[in-house]
């Protein structure tokens, strides 16, 4: 079963990940009612900012049971921009890094009522999460090429798909925390006045 400690590194991080996103769903709702200039242009980074924040703490999430890997990760996202090379390294760690989004649905085993499954809808898969993370470092950087209208709304749609399927993901999932089939299921609980809730789903050998 999942220690007290383990099972409290994963909430702080769901923490730190609901704020991110609600930040960012604030950022996208005022940017659509303002013209593409300065104040406008600053949310918007801060809006690919907490994008970077939300995988970053997905990928810490995965390893909240493993203290020297946590560790390691930890520097390794100070140090490293590329998705793709952390990816790598968390695969390496534990190959189930990246949560999945599931359902309960009913069964007929006796004694279990419902069982979990994998969602069917589209949601947050780990290649569009680094493809978004790598792109991100074009918008936090200064630039001497101002942003055009066009390149500003395909941003927009672009934070937004990844908003709407970060939340399709986290409003039910579950993810190894250990690299060693120590899994957790959880509720982000985004738009609710709750904190995201945690609970042991199964232990693998």
């Amino acid at each position: 079963m999942p220690k007290e400690r383990e099972i409290r590194n994963s909430i702080g991080h769901l923490v730190q990940i609901k704020a991110h996103m609600l930040s960012m769903n604030a950022s996208l709702k005022a940017l659509k009612t303002r013209p593409v200039c300065g104040p406008p242009l600053v949310r918007l980074r801060q809006s690919y900012l907490d994008l970077r924040m939300i995988v970053e703490e997905m990928m810490l999430l995965s390893v909240s049971a493993h203290r020297t890997a946590g560790e390691q990760i930890s520097k390794d996202l100070r140090k490293n921009y590329n998705a793709s090379q952390k990816m790598r390294l968390l695969e390496k760690i534990n190959p189930r890094f990246f949560p999945d989004a599931i359902k309960l649905v009913p069964t007929e085993e006796k004694g279990v009522e419902a069982k979990f499954v994998s969602l069917e809808k589209e949601y947050l898969c780990q290649s569009v999460a680094q493809d978004m993370y790598n792109k991100s470092g074009n918008f936090l950087h200064a630039s001497y090429k101002a942003l055009s209208v066009e390149e500003f709304d395909q941003s927009m749609d672009e934070l937004e798909t990844f908003f709407n399927l970060t939340a399709t993901l986290l409003h039910t999932f579950e993810v190894d925390i250990s690299g060693k089939g120590l899994f957790i299921a959880g509720h982000l609980n985004l738009f609710e006045n709750e904190p995201p809730v945690v609970f042991h789903a199964q232990v693998q050998q």
